[in-house]
């Protein structure tokens, strides 16, 4: 009995040694490229990214680095292969179109203040605030993007804004930066009798045209009338209570003091001037500091609050977020997009990031270099001359623009612009019901 188990035993030892060679050699087949193009090795998995990023197109190369540099990251770590599709429309509108026909990206930019609420109301932000990254923000930062007691984003383009100023033209002159509006017409004034162009306009777009009109209402609103948001947003309020506290005087001011043609300058266009010194001034925020660096990397930028009236605590800068990164909730990629927002606030890699972008600070875990038009800004802050930046429904923020065109060119009055963004406002109060 015991030789013949020694038998069996060997047997069974020849016939599994048999089969194991058999099988590393099916397997060896199989890896080879076949007509069955099976393989018995796991393959990574290999995701797609669809990211719409609005009005972002001037960092494109610093967006394709750092989604490179996910890559990386997310093929060491999780053995995901990921590639993407990177859209950087200048219209918001394409975003809502996608959004409502059911074609939505994976991950989209929105201005929390301006598109959150209605956004959230239609069930396309997510709960993030379970999320790394939503436990390293800056307190008022979060703040900014928490909606309805959720984080529905991670903020990227955090700043005070009002208008650039070269300082250079400044020092020539001896001029400081005014706080009040008479001090700004005597600038006005200085730079004129120099032969130099005050304000650099580009109103070709209505964006510029807008920003000054925003700027100045927003001003108005927050020292004279600081109850005026919470009664226009319940259609009780009207433009005219600001057009009665001087509204009007800082844009006629900037209109009748501008470049020439600027109907016929656009955005690019403007910035190259501007940062070439064909104009002192120019009405918008620090987020085109790149592009002014970029076309002259000597240019020495200033950031001023606009002054509205001769009450210098009514001159302040905007305190915003215009960009906020988030994941469709739906995306079939959902994990990998999420994966990629915490990666904007990596603790190794976000600060280099946001130093390339120039933007400022929104988590207590970066590194960044304070540029000197930021600390100019923190200064506004830090001694009371801000305002939060406040929610625009959609189509009166693009009213505003395009009205402040019309009135530029002298096509409508004053009357007429106020009537048009009242009505505009108050349409869209009806359309969020």
């Amino acid at each position: 009995m015991k030789k013949q188990m020694t038998v069996w035993l060997g047997i069974l030892l020849l016939a599994v040694t048999v089969s194991a060679c058999g099988g590393n050699n099916s397997s060896s087949q199989n890896n080879s490229p076949d007509a069955s193009g099976t393989a018995d090795v796991e393959q990574p998995q290999k995701v797609e990214l669809n990211l719409m990023l609005t009005g972002l197109g001037r960092f494109k190369e610093q967006f394709d680095q750092y989604l490179k540099q996910f890559a990386v990251k997310e093929k060491a770590e999780k053995g995901i292969d990921v590639t993407y599709n990177m859209e950087m429309p200048s219209d918001a509108n394409l975003l809502k179109t996608r959004l409502a026909s059911g074609d939505a990206p994976d991950i989209y930019s929105l201005h929390a203040a301006f598109d959150g609420p209605v956004f959230e109301k239609g069930g396309y932000l997510p709960d993030l605030s379970n999320e790394p990254f939503a436990g390293k923000l800056i307190e008022s930062i979060r703040n900014v993007v928490t909606i309805n007691g959720k984080v529905i984003g991670v903020p990227m383009e955090s700043f005070s804004w009002s208008y650039l100023y070269n300082k250079e033209i400044f020092e020539k002159y001896g001029l400081k930066v005014p706080t009040t509006l008479s001090e700004m017409k005597q600038v006005v004034e200085t730079l004129k009798s120099n032969n130099v162009t005050p304000f650099m306009l580009a109103y070709k777009e209505e964006s510029f045209p807008g920003w000054l009109t925003q700027l100045s209402f927003e001003s108005v609103a927050a020292k004279q009338v600081p109850d005026w948001w919470d009664r226009m947003n319940k259609g009780e309020a009207s433009f005219s209570e600001l057009k009665d506290k001087g509204m009007f005087d800082i844009i006629d001011l900037v209109n009748a003091n501008g470049t020439k043609r600027p109907l016929e300058t656009g955005a690019d266009d403007g910035l190259a001037k501007f940062a070439n010194g064909e104009a002192a001034m120019l009405i918008t925020g620090t987020w085109y500091a790149d592009s002014i660096l970029k076309a002259n990397p000597d240019f020495k930028l200033g950031l001023g609050a606009l002054p509205v009236n001769d009450d210098p605590a009514s001159t302040m800068v905007n305190l915003a977020v215009s960009t906020t990164l988030t994941v469709y909730p739906e995306s079939p990629n959902k994990a990998v997009a999420v994966d990629f927002l915490n990666y904007i606030l990596d603790d190794k890699d976000s600060s280099a990031f946001f130093d390339q972008l120039k933007f400022n600070k929104v988590a207590s875990n970066q590194q960044i270099s304070t540029f000197p038009w930021t600390e100019q800004g923190n200064r506004y802050v830090e001694s009371g001359h801000s305002y939060l930046d406040q929610s625009i429904p959609q189509a009166a923020n693009e009213a505003i623009g395009k009205m402040s065109q019309s009135y530029f060119a002298k096509q409508i009055t004053q009357d007429q612009l106020i009537a048009e963004l009242d009505k505009t406002w108050k349409n869209s109060l009806k359309v969020q019901k």
